[in-house]
């Protein structure tokens, strides 16, 4: 494992976090267990005292001693009763290493006072505690019972404790690393595998790859980004290359019909004048429609950047409608089809980018003009609650159903055998889609076969 990859830092983050708490508690625990053991020593001394020095009512009464001798065998401590000049009357359980003066003057004289003595000293490297409590005889001066308990049989306990509590805090700490190696391993290895996918996304451009971590939290909210922009890369690739190919096949055609009939002129390859002109009328026609496609071209990647800009107003959809069926009729008596065009019965104002409206239609009504034989193209006008719907109705050929869902995606083609000779770039819907979406509105076509088509768009005021 590299000390600097992530399951390290937060695996060394996790033990870190864990180990300020445990040690810290282990020193509190610790501290009150040995305040606990020196009160209860402390307390059991008082209370051993004063019990045996209310028991004692005469000092020369030798039972009084064995029971001090039971009572320090049984505690494990060492006692001394003292006569009211402070000199030892009998030792029991006692050492030299204990103390070389049993009770000092002002302790001597807190007993005649009737008090009793607590203290903690060190004798000879070891630590003691000294209780004392005033024997009351009757008309006598007050002798006094002296325990001591050393200190070191507390350590020694104390000693366990601690050793205990050591193994317990190791093991906690084994525990705390087993448990951080899990964490960190299972917090850690979407991470590696969310690296390794972007390093394929990023420098061998492999867009199938995807993250296999499923989770609701931030790191599979995290991988489903990373997923999301895979795919969408992955479908950008294939749009790209699908568009390249589109492009080139859009381009090399009517540059090869150029290319062939000015090479034709050029070694007066023509039979007559008018078939000269015929020559150039085609090279001319190829021309606009190369120059069409890079004009559409250019539409389409702005409106894919989001490079284009509504200047929106106040539009009259009839009155845009009605210019709309005026300046089509030109093109559409050259077929002797009729355009109609049906107002709303009510006025229809729409907040919109009038020159875009404009280049919605005309896409529309020249598809429209286009694919039609026979018939009519009506344009009609209706006023909604909320919205304004405008339609464009024609009588050609129609669309196939399985083709409608095809009909907005770039250079798609219903009859690829008719649509160059109809001049089209197989952009024009793609851009009318775009451009409707950024008015926040939509289109919807309906179309029989042999029977006409039409395209519904629907706009919100």
């Amino acid at each position: 494992m590299r000390l600097n990859s992530v399951v390290f830092k937060l695996g060394a983050t996790i033990l870190f976090l864990q180990l300020i708490i445990l040690i810290p508690l282990g020193y509190i625990i610790l501290q009150l267990i040995l305040n606990y053991s020196y009160s209860q020593t402390e307390t059991q001394l008082i209370n051993l005292s004063k019990k045996y020095a209310t028991e004692i009512e005469d000092l020369s009464d030798t039972e009084n001693f064995t029971l001090l001798e039971h009572l320090t065998d049984m505690t494990s401590t060492s006692a001394s009763v003292v006569d009211a000049e402070g000199s030892p009357i009998i030792q029991k359980n006692w050492h030299e290493d204990i103390t070389n003066e049993v009770l000092s003057e002002s302790q001597q004289e807190q007993i005649q006072d009737g008090k009793s003595v607590v203290e903690e000293y060190t004798y000879h490297g070891a630590t003691y505690l000294k209780v004392a409590q005033p024997i009351q005889i009757e008309n006598q001066p007050n002798a006094s019972v002296v325990l001591f308990s050393s200190f070191g049989l507390i350590s020694s306990s104390i000693h366990q404790i601690i050793i205990l509590v050591l193994l317990a805090s190791l093991g906690a700490v084994i525990l705390a690393i087993g448990f951080t190696f899990f964490i960190s391993k299972k917090l850690g290895a979407p991470m590696i595998e969310m690296e390794k996918a972007a390093k394929q996304i990023a420098e061998r451009k492999d867009f199938s790859s995807r993250v296999h971590y499923q989770a609701n939290d931030e790191i599979g909210s995290l991988a489903k980004a990373i997923n999301h922009l895979s795919t969408t890369l992955e479908r950008y690739q294939t749009n790209r290359n699908e568009f390249f190919s589109n492009i080139t096949h859009e381009l090399k055609t009517p540059l090869t019909y150029v290319k062939g009939y000015a090479n034709a002129i050029r070694h007066e390859m023509y039979q007559s004048e008018d078939e000269k002109n015929e020559f150039l009328e085609i090279i001319e026609n190829e021309t606009d429609h190369i120059s069409n496609l890079m004009d559409d071209l250019m539409d389409l990647s702005k409106i894919e950047e989001g490079k284009i800009d509504l200047n929106c107003e106040q539009v009259d959809a009839n009155q845009l409608a009605e210019d709309m069926a005026r300046r089509a009729q030109i093109r559409a008596s050259e077929k002797g089809l009729n355009v109609d065009m049906i107002p709303s019965s009510t006025n229809a104002y729409l907040y919109a980018d009038k020159s875009r409206l404009e280049q919605i239609l005309t896409n529309l009504v020249e598809n429209a003009i286009r694919y039609t034989e026979k018939g009519e193209i009506t344009l009609q006008v209706k006023d909604k609650k909320g919205g304004v719907e405008l339609i464009v109705k024609d009588t050609g050929i129609g669309i196939k159903k399985e083709d409608i869902p095809y009909l907005f995606e770039r250079f798609y083609r219903v009859d690829k055998s008719r649509s160059r000779a109809n001049g089209g770039t197989g952009l024009g819907l793609s851009i009318v889609k775009h451009l409707v979406e950024l008015h926040d509105g939509t289109i919807s076509v309906d179309s029989e076969w042999n029977k006409g088509t039409t395209v519904s768009l629907y706009f919100p005021k």
